[in-house]
């Protein structure tokens, strides 16, 4: 018996329906830089009575961490969604459809490790951080189109 691990169907509606706010959230946060709910600034108390084994404020637990997570949550329900509509069954699941989806996920990945080698030649510094962070969602992105182009596209292209 072949089990696959995947979301029930109903799962690509909800993360059609999520992706949008959270496409939107992304590209105000990050690209112009601005907060979208104040609330998700948080700033970690110093005590100066408790004794930290980590004095790192880039980290979360440590005294005097302060950060916007406003992009954090915006890359995550991104992502969630982007895998929601990935990963859900089709309504006819068949070894068919089973195909086209490790194929599309093969291709994206070697797509993906294009991009990742390209971007190590070109950029540096904090354009190559920015690259990474963006490059966490080719992999997704790309099954997608794939998976979609080769399941419905292609098939139609064939006919006529």
């Amino acid at each position: 018996m072949n089990k696959q691990l995947l979301l029930p169907n109903k799962f690509r509606l909800a993360g059609y329906c999520v992706l949008p706010f959270g496409l939107t959230w992304l590209i105000v946060t990050s690209f112009f830089n601005h907060s979208v709910f104040s609330f998700l600034k948080i700033t970690a108390r110093q005590k100066p009575d408790v004794v930290h084994s980590i004095e790192n404020p880039n980290f979360l637990l440590s005294p005097g961490f302060s950060a916007d997570l406003n992009l954090t949550f915006a890359m995550v329900i991104t992502l969630v969604s982007l895998l929601m509509i990935a990963f859900s069954r089709e309504k006819r699941e068949d070894e068919y459809v089973t195909m086209v989806r490790l194929r599309a996920l093969q291709v994206s990945v070697y797509v993906n490790y294009v991009v990742l080698i390209v971007s190590c030649i070109l950029f540096y510094d904090l354009g190559f951080l920015m690259v990474m962070e963006f490059n966490l969602f080719t992999i997704p992105v790309l099954f997608i189109l794939v998976y979609n182009y080769l399941l419905n596209i292609k098939p139609r292209l064939n006919k006529a």
